[in-house]
Parts: structure tokens; sequence; C-alpha cells
């Protein structure tokens, strides 16, 4: 017992070592397997062993081995050995013969003792031995395991969880309430303090002991309050804050270089340089007079034990590195802060599926210019389907097939993407191969603060026609946003190659019409984007922003998620998916466009999943379905989409500069029903911000309305009578009656009398009515309804190919055929504009969109919308007052303006009423 004693291990309560993690260690080498037991060890030695040893000469009787080291386990008062191990100088093991003496001897000891678990050393290397598994087979079975030996690797060979997947979001759920009970920080200063413990225990369970010394290891920290005061001169969170947390920001520099040409080239800078570490962010750093560092300790070694009882973090469930940040997001009713930037994982996974990043060749580049804590570009790796091992280590460098790149504004948000990067190469910090500056570097390469200004962020360094891919959320502001232009205004000299503040002058308001630009501009021909943007951005009737982004890309998709889809607004919110032209006049498929009323998991701050409710990963699959195979195909009018009830293709025409590129438009009220779409539950004062908010936008939109009319009333007019057969035409459609178009459906839409202009009759057979001498409309026409007590009078646009019934009033701004049956052809439309490819159209001075505004003014004033009948022989009659030059001649350019204002304010009426709508249904919590 000499040796037990003189080393403190004997003590009036029994034996008890020195702690190890969960466990305790005797180290020894002078004491007998059988002087352990008679000392209080559970265990009856073995009188004998039978394993055939070929270099240890073992000891006769097996009582009599001295293993160097026993690590116990107390449970229920019993002190039961689990492990044995022999510890050798390098110079006994440098041969073959050595290492497997060695071994033989570190399994007798265990088989001695009743063990499963032996390990050899030299302090450097560490070799795992199955003792059970050698003694059966008669040879040494080794344990695969390539960490260096720390308790938490002890504890997944005893309890055999080396392979176990562990879900840390009960501890997460845990330490956030001790981190806040102590400190009341808000929500971003305790997830940065759980992080930054979590990456402590993380690293200390995975990293070598070469690379993170024990004395720099969260096991150091588990003893008793006193004795580590005793042995270190300080408390267990001052030896953290001032010895191991300057050794892991020294391991994972803050200030390293991006050595990658790929990334500098991309923002045309000659050095990029990271300045933050994977730790910065510890609420207890805040003392002052009355509260110290050291008053928190007592709440760190609570937290610490919270961490010591879950166990290792070697195999984390891929679930929890996913959704890690939501725990903070769903415990605090304080969550703007950090929702900003934050997505939930259940509207990034579909969107990397549509992304399909599996498919993009070696050296892509995917980026996120607004990357937060890093989903949109960590969440792939873990993915069968998109970029699984896509990051690997190569001769000591990093490499990536795909090119990652995810850039912030926010030091502390740069610092959890990194933290969430290296949570996902686990399995590489685990990798004896792997070195911390490899992986560092890693980081570095992938996540980029960009805070040289830090009102622009990376909005300063544009990329440029490079990126194949975009995933991104970018911010959503508008109120003083305006002082975002202001700095645009004052960056002198280029950046990447354009002056900023000619390169972002594309219109719009908000921070996200800037992200807009940066991104239409970024993609190279064909890359696509993937961005998440606010409703509003999608129904502002400012057309400039749009037809910018029309110029440099085409819409491929409109999806609109359900409101309070994300943490910390119920804006409604849409995932708008863009493709970069490949050539100017390149042809524009029709847009895929879906109305996602679940995500997967329940829309309050629960979020308990429900994964057989997922419209939103119902559309990513049909839209992938879209485009890889129906993208080319036209459709006349929004079509059903794979018998979905809630995806739809559209024409590309329908989303055209001064249309609204939401998607509600294109269902009819019967299939909202059908859809069954409940009422909107959001709290009060939430619904005042976003009712203050679109109230606003409209004010706003008015305004510019009522300038831009004002400035196109001011120039001359002139009176033309629709009766002039020289300049217009007047007829009625044709009788087509409904057993018609059910006997003869076809494809041609026909237009009856009805209050809104999406409404069709029905579509009848081409063939059928050439039978009958009708031909379908060859160009665009003016409508007026001629019936209806509610529809009278009412007047619409109508594009080519379709047909009026015969109470519907055709009016044409040129006139009839001529006896030869031809019309002299005018200019070529603007299909850019129409969205329609007619060709030329007859000759004329009346722009079609003019005429039906002028013509709708004229009806309004006269007081015709009270008439029961409005047909031809009446319409005829009415007059129009069109602008004219200085010649007296019609201005064409000033009616198409006038009509362009117009619609925008029939689309500030429609927002209106949908306001209302709104406002009326929404129920308030």
């Amino acid at each position: 017992m000499e040796e037990l004693a003189q080393k403190g291990y004997l003590t009036s309560d029994g034996i008890k070592g020195k702690r190890f993690g969960d466990f305790e260690v005797l180290e020894l080498g002078a004491t007998t397997v059988t002087r352990l037991s008679k000392a209080g060890l559970d265990f009856t030695p073995a009188s004998t062993v039978s394993f055939p040893c070929q270099r240890y000469k073992a000891p006769k009787r097996a009582g009599q081995c001295k293993p160097d080291n026993i690590y116990v386990h107390r449970v229920a008062g019993r002190v039961v050995p689990v492990a044995v191990a022999e510890w050798k100088d390098k110079a006994r093991l440098r041969r073959a013969e050595d290492e497997l003496a060695a071994a033989e001897q570190a399994v007798v000891g265990a088989l001695a003792m009743g063990v499963r678990l032996a390990l050899t050393t030299d302090g450097e290397r560490f070799r795992y031995i199955d003792a059970a598994a050698s003694a059966a087979s008669g040879k040494i079975v080794e344990i695969t395991e390539s960490r260096d030996f720390t308790p938490s690797v002890l504890s997944d060979l005893y309890r055999g969880e080396s392979d176990v997947q562990r879900d840390p979001r009960p501890l997460s759920e845990t330490v956030w309430q001790i981190i806040w009970h102590a400190t009341k920080a808000e929500p971003k200063d305790c997830l940065l303090t759980f992080v930054e413990i979590f990456m402590l225990k993380f690293l200390s369970d995975n990293l070598p002991l070469s690379v993170l010394p024990a004395d720099y290891r969260f096991d150091v920290l588990l003893s008793d309050p006193e004795e580590f005061k005793r042995n270190k001169g300080c408390s267990q969170i001052e030896y953290y804050v001032n010895s191991i947390r300057p050794r892991i920001k020294q391991i994972f520099a803050e200030r390293l270089i991006v050595d990658d040409d790929k990334v500098r080239n991309l923002f045309g800078l000659a050095t990029v340089t990271s300045y933050t570490s994977i730790i910065n962010g510890f609420a207890f750093l805040r003392s002052s007079v009355t509260t110290t560092i050291a008053s928190y300790n007592r709440t760190f070694c609570e937290i610490l034990e919270e961490f010591q009882n879950f166990g290792a973090l070697t195999n984390i469930d891929p679930e929890f590195k996913l959704r890690l940040y939501e725990t903070f997001l769903k415990r605090s009713a304080r969550q703007q802060r950090l929702g900003q930037f934050f997505t939930p994982r259940n509207i990034v996974k579909p969107m990397v599926k549509m992304a399909q990043l599996n498919a993009l060749p070696d050296d892509s580049v995917v980026l996120d210019p607004a990357a937060g804590v890093g989903g949109f570009l960590l969440e792939p790796l873990l993915f069968p389907d998109a970029l699984p091992g896509n990051v690997s280590f190569v001769d000591g460098q990093p490499r990536q097939r795909v090119k990652l790149v995810g850039i912030d504004v926010d030091a502390s948000t740069n610092i959890l993407a990194k933290a969430n990067m290296l949570l996902h190469l686990a399995e590489s910090v685990r990798d004896p191969q792997t070195t911390p500056e490899a992986l560092n570097q890693a980081l570095v390469n992938t996540f980029l603060l960009m805070n040289d200004n830090e009102t622009l962020g990376g909005l300063l360094y544009p990329p440029r026609d490079s990126v194949d891919v975009i995933l991104t959320n970018p911010p959503y502001v508008t109120q003083g946003s305006s002082i975002y232009r202001k700095e645009i205004e004052h960056v002198e000299g280029k950046k990447n190659g354009v002056y900023l503040e000619s390169y972002y002058d594309t219109g719009g308001l908000g921070v996200e019409a800037l992200f807009l630009r940066y991104i239409s501009g970024a993609l190279k021909p064909g890359g696509r984007a993937f961005v998440i943007v606010p409703l509003g951005l999608l129904n502002r009737t400012a057309q400039r922003m749009k037809k910018e982004l029309l110029r440099e890309c085409n819409i491929l998709a409109s999806l609109q998620l359900p409101r309070n889809a994300f943490f910390n607004t119920a804006q409604p919110t849409y995932i708008l998916i863009l493709e970069r032209r490949r050539v100017k006049n390149q042809s524009r498929p029709p847009v895929f466009c879906g109305i996602a009323r679940s995500i997967g998991e329940t829309l309050d701050y629960e979020r308990v999943p429900t994964p057989d409710d997922n419209d939103l990963a119902i559309l990513a699959d049909l839209f992938v379905h879209y485009a890889n195979t129906g993208m080319g195909e036209k459709v006349p009018r929004p079509t059903r989409y794979e018998d979905c009830a809630f995806a739809k293709i559209v024409p590309a025409s329908a989303f055209a500069p001064d249309e609204r590129w939401d998607v509600i438009r294109h269902w009819t009220d019967a299939e909202h029903i059908e859809l069954g779409e409940r009422s909107d539950t959001i709290e009060r004062g939430e619904f005042i911000d976003l009712a203050t908010e679109t109230l606003q936008e409209l004010i706003d939109d008015l305004r510019q309305a009522k300038e831009e009319l004002a400035r196109l009333q001011t120039g001359a007019t002139k009176v033309f009578a629709l009766s002039d057969a020289s300049r217009f035409q007047v007829r009625s459609g044709v009788r087509i009656r409904n057993v018609d178009l059910r006997d003869h459906p076809g494809e041609v839409p026909v237009y009856s009398v009805f209050t809104r202009p999406e409404t069709v009759k029905g579509y009848i057979d081409r063939d059928w009515l050439k039978d009958r001498g009708v031909e379908s409309e060859t160009y665009p026409s003016v409508t007026v309804m001629a019936t209806g007590a509610s529809a009278v009078g009412t007047v619409f646009y109508r594009e080519a190919n379709c047909v009026m019934t015969d109470d519907v009033v055709i009016v044409q701004p040129w006139p009839r055929e001529s006896e030869n049956g031809q019309l002299e052809l005018g200019a070529e439309t603007k299909a850019e504009d129409k969205g329609t490819d007619i060709g030329k159209l007859p000759e004329h001075d009346i722009d079609l969109s003019f005429l039906a505004v002028a013509l709708a003014q004229t009806i309004a004033q006269g007081g015709y919308l009270y008439e029961a009948k409005l047909y031809t022989r009446r319409v005829a009659q009415l007059t129009i007052e069109v602008p004219v030059d200085g010649a007296g001649n019609p201005d064409l350019e000033r009616q198409r303006q006038i009509a362009a204002v117009a619609k925008r304010l029939d689309q500030i009426r429609s927002k209106l009423q949908e306001t209302g709508t709104w406002s009326k249904s929404v129920r308030l919590a």
C-alpha cells in the first residue's frame, strides 16, 4: 500500500484517484493487482491469465501484475476499474518487438483485473487494445481510434459510444438558461458564450495533445474549486480567460491572410486578411465594480459540469449542427438582433436542393454575400445530394472541389460562421494528419469579414461575372436605407473595376435592392441565384430596378413562403430564383411559381417538426424536375404543374418590369379556397409594425406616381373620336356558348363579360373556330364589357391569340383591313416590354396600353359605367384625349409613360385592397 499512500490515493473515505473526466486515474507502476483489490477497488483478481505472450514475460501469478495506470469509475459507491495503461519511454518502443511486448503487458494487466480496455503509449502515440477480444483470439486485437487518449476517448471506448451520434440540443437549452440567469445578456451574447465553451469541449475532445496540451483542455477545469485555486493560484474562470482562451486564439489565429488566389480575385483585392478567431464572445467578461470575472466562477463551473455530464463531443448529430442557432432564437422573445443573420434550416435545405450543387463542375464558385452563421454554405457539406466531402486536406493544405465563399460585415457573426464550419469538419479535426494551420486556413478562405466600410460591408467589393451559384438571405431595410446610397456616393475610385455610384444606380428602395444589383452582376452567364426577398420588393410599382434586373437575368421561379417562416418577423417573404442571361436576346422561360403553406415545422417559436407537412420541400423537388426537363416549353397562361395545387408555370410576360412579381394573383379565389389557406396569427405589436411599414411603402408609391402623373399631364392634348375609321376599328366579338366550350375544348382562351382581367370563360379548340370562319385575334386589343350590371364599361388590355364573345366590344387603334385583306404594318413591338412575340403591329400612333387608360377614363367621366348596355355603336361614339407633340400629332412616348403610371396606380390600388383584406382577416395574438 506504500505507493498508494505516498501518492495520496488512500483517504478516510477510501481510495480516490485524480479526476479524469467522468473517471479517476491511479498513476502507479509498483502496486500489484492483488494489493489494488485489497485497497478497495471493486474487482476480483484473476487467478490465471491464459494469453500466449510472444515478447512479454508475464508473472507466474496474475495478481503480481503491476499496471502503470489504472482508470476507475465510481458506480453507486463502488470503485470499478475500467482500463489499464502501460507508459513506456520512446526508447523502449522503437522496434516492433518492443511494441508487441508493451501491448502484451497491457493485455495481461487488463485481464488480471477483469477489464476490457488496455492501451500503450509513449506520451505521443496511443495504441488501444481490446483485451477480451485479444484473449479470445490469442493475438493482439486493436481498437480503431485515432485520437490521443483523453477522458472523452476513454468514455467513448468504455461505453462503446465512439460511433454514437449525440444531439446536444438539451445541453444547449440548459446552458442557455444558466448563462441568461447569471448575466441577463442578449441572446446573441448568450449564443456566443455557449459556442465558446462548446468549442473548448469540442477541441479538447478531438484535437491531439500536441496541439492542445492537457493544461489547456476542458478537463483541467473540472476539479474542486478550492483544490483548483490551490494548484493554479486562481479560479477556473480566471484560468480559462487568462490561459486557455489565449491558447485557443493562438491555434486559430486572429490575423491570417487568405491564401486562395481565386477568392482574392473574386473581389479584385490583392490581399484579404482575417481578423477573427473561432471564439470571442464571453458574456462573463462584462465585469463591473460590483461584479468581477471571478464572481462568475460558480456559474462557470456549473456550465462545465453540464458539458461533462453530457459526454464527448466527437460524433455530433448533424441535425444539431444545422439547428444549433435555432435553439437560442426559440428561447427568447427578443430575437430581432439574432434573427437578422439566421435563416431557418427548413428553408435553407430546399434552397440548397434547388441549387443542385452536386452538378457543378470543379472550381465552381458558390457565394453567400450575407452569410450570417454560414448555413447556406455549410449545410451542403452534410447532404449526400449536395457537396459531401467538398472540403479536404492534402499535404497540409485545404482543398475545395467547389469554392465556397461567405461574406459578412459583423465580426461576431463571422466568428460564429467559422465555429460552425469547424463543427461541420469534425472528422478532419479528429484526423491527426490534418494540421490546425490547415483547418484555420480553410475557415479563413471560406468566411470573409468585410468591414472596411461598416455601412456597405461586402457591397464595397462587388464580384463581376464570376459566380456560379448564389444562395443568400440579404438584409431587409427600407427605412433609413438612404445612408447606403450616400455612402456609395462618397466611395472614391474604382472597386473591382467599377465606380460604385454608377454600378449601383439601378433604382429600387432598401438594402435588398442594392444586393440584387450585386447578385445580378456577380453571376457568370448561366449562373443562378436563390435569394430570399421581402414581398414588398416584388410588389413595388417602380419599374427601373426590375427593368435593370431583367436586363441581366431571367426569372426562373417565385415561391411564396408562409408568414412567420422566419423567427424574428411575420413579414411576407419569397424565394426568388434568377439566372444570368447567356446572351442579350435570350428568350425568357416560363416562371415556376409556388405557394408554400408549410415548411416542415410549426411556425411558432417552438418549431415542432412536422415532416409530413412540408409544401416547400415538395416545391423544391418540383422545381428541380422543371429546371431539368421542361423549362423551355412555353405556356399561354398560368398552368398547374405536375397536378400540384400549389405549383404553377406562369408565362414570362407576367413578370415584366411593370408587373407585380408575387404569385397569389395567379391562383383564382376558388383555387385559394382549395388550398385551404388560413388566416395569419401575429402579435399585436408586430401587426402595427407591419401595417405601418406597408402603408408607408404605399404612401411613397402614391407620392411618386402623383409626381410622375403631374409631369406627364402638363403637355398639349387633342381629342380623337373612335368613330374615325381611318384611325380606329370598333367591333364586337363572336358568339361562343358554354356548350361549345364543353364540347370543343382546346387551347385558345375565350374572354367574356367579367370584372377581373384574368378571368377566362374557357378554352376553345382552334380548328373548331376555323371551321366557322373565326380566327383568334392576330394582334393585341382593348376590350370594353358591353353588358353586365357590375361589368359594363370595364376596360381591359388583351394580348393576341385569344377570342372575345359577342358581349365584348373590341377596339384597336388602326383601321380595318383593306379590300385586299392586308394591313400596312408598322414598327415591331418590343417583346421586352410586352412579354409576347407578336412581331409587327399595323401602323398606328395611339399606344394600345394608353388607349385602354384613356377609354376607361372617358367611360368613367361620362357615367357609362351605370348604363345597362354599351354595345359597339355606343362605344364608337366615344372620344379620347391624347397627348400630342408640337405639330399636333399623337405623342407615342408620352402615351406610354402615362399608361405605365396608370398601371402603377392600379397596382397600388390592388395592394391597398390586399392590405385591407389582410388587416381584416389576420388574427391578433
